[in-house]
């Protein structure tokens, strides 16, 4: 039998990164995971964007978890060796006179200021006939960069195994967690959307959906920047790009579809009207791990503490994942509590 602090179950993001902040701290962590067959992070475009929305909402946690997404991954560059985040900025075109509205709002708020720049001038294109604005403070995460990288340097350390996990082989008790020839003081969850399976936590209020990424290679001069207008159009250098995303709340596991590539393909004609030369070099869908009141879900099981799940963080994930993953270990660790409106207990 194997003793150790804490068995993740999932390498996705919110896995590798809570695995992170673990071992930070001194813990002995295995992670299991079944090669990352549901990961959202492995399709994710990983963008970093403070302000969502139609209208252009700054989320409450936004100024703590922006500068503790940039550190922890310029850190884990460090660590791993290896480019991670890649700041751009974003060409926020505007898709009608309601987000124009809202923008003139916004830009009057002291709370907006910083992440807010300067307008963009009326374009000629059918899609942007009002313009829109630059936003600040954004980029992207390479994430499947990141997860191969916290993979090698956990299988290095001897705390990374490949497994589907089976629920039927863990015992939670009194003194922490069995599950067959391991002892753990705990076992988190980090199992993203597949969570609604798991037996102790399904209830929680996941409301998962899939989204199609095109991967495209251009030698177009299309601009070096983040375009977003509903969808976005993401440079990754050397003639490559990345197009998404759509929504699918029902269809859950099936494969991208004709309609879903079609819609893509057409968001870029209206960009670009003079028929772009490119070509597509990969389709893929993955499914987001959203709940319903758009809130991460963490903390322990009521009934058994040994257990917790650290999940929830749908397209937001490489924002908000770095500075709750510090919460959820000071938690473990330290038996600190979790910030108001966080813990999974607000469900009762």
């Amino acid at each position: 039998m194997t003793t150790i602090d804490t068995l993740i179950v999932g390498q996705g993001l919110a896995g590798s990164l809570l695995a992170w902040a673990l071992q930070r701290r001194g813990q002995r962590v295995l992670v299991l995971d079944d090669g990352h067959r549901s990961a959202a992070s492995t399709v994710a475009a990983g963008l970093l964007n403070p302000i969502t929305g139609q209208r252009l909402v700054k989320g409450p946690e936004v100024d703590e978890c922006l500068p503790a997404a940039q550190g922890c991954y310029r850190e884990l560059e460090r660590e791993l060796q290896r480019p991670l985040f890649h700041p751009l900025p974003i060409w926020r075109l505007f898709q009608g006179e309601r987000e124009c509205q809202a923008w003139e709002k916004r830009r009057a708020d002291p709370a907006y200021q910083d992440y807010l720049g300067a307008p963009l001038p009326l374009m000629d294109s059918p899609a942007a006939p009002l313009g829109g604005f630059v936003q600040r403070h954004s980029g992207y995460l390479d994430t499947r960069a990141l997860l191969a990288g916290m993979r090698e340097r956990l299988q290095a350390m001897g705390c990374w195994r490949q497994e589907a996990v089976d629920y039927r082989q863990i015992v939670p008790g009194a003194q922490g967690v069995v599950y067959r020839d391991l002892s753990a003081k705990r076992l988190i969850f980090c199992e993203g959307w597949q969570a609604r399976h798991n037996p102790w936590f399904a209830d929680l209020p996941l409301a998962p959906s899939r989204g199609t990424i095109l991967t495209l290679h251009s030698d177009a001069p299309w601009p070096s920047v983040i375009l977003n207008q509903g969808r976005w159009l993401m440079p990754r250098g050397g003639g490559e790009y990345r197009l998404g995303a759509s929504y699918d709340r029902e269809r859950l596991e099936a494969a991208p579809d004709s309609e879903e590539i079609a819609a893509l393909r057409q968001q870029l004609l209206r960009w670009f009207p003079a028929a772009p030369d490119y070509r597509i070099t990969a389709v893929e869908s993955a499914v987001r791990p959203n709940t319903r009141d758009k809130r991460p879900l963490l903390g322990v099981h009521p009934q058994y503490p040994g257990l917790g799940v650290f999940n929830g963080f749908g397209s937001r994930g490489s924002l908000l994942i770095p500075w709750h993953a510090e919460r959820m270990a000071e938690r473990l660790c330290d038996g600190l509590p979790l910030p108001e409106g966080v813990d999974i207990r607000r469900y009762g």
